[in-house]
């Protein structure tokens, strides 16, 4: 399976959150930390990026999904007034 970077998470909340939503679609995901953040996350705990890589036969499905929980967020929705 070849694996493909969806975004870059600001820390391990965000990246729990975007990881939920994946779950919710039934899409597999990764969490990778970038070689000096590993050794980061150990002094800093759960304040540095991770990388959340998804399938690549998904990734187009996790990108839109990502888009609309955006979207919904930022009050760009719709049914948000």
């Amino acid at each position: 399976m070849t694996w493909k970077k969806l975004t870059t998470a600001h820390n391990d909340l965000e990246a729990e959150m975007i990881g939920g939503l994946l779950r919710g679609a039934e899409i597999p995901f990764q969490r990778r930390y970038k070689s000096i953040n590993q050794y980061l996350k150990i002094i800093m705990g759960p304040v540095v990026a991770v990388e959340i890589w998804v399938p690549e036969e998904q990734l187009a499905e996790a990108l839109a999904l990502l888009e609309s929980f955006s979207k919904d967020n930022n009050g760009e929705n719709e049914n948000s007034h």
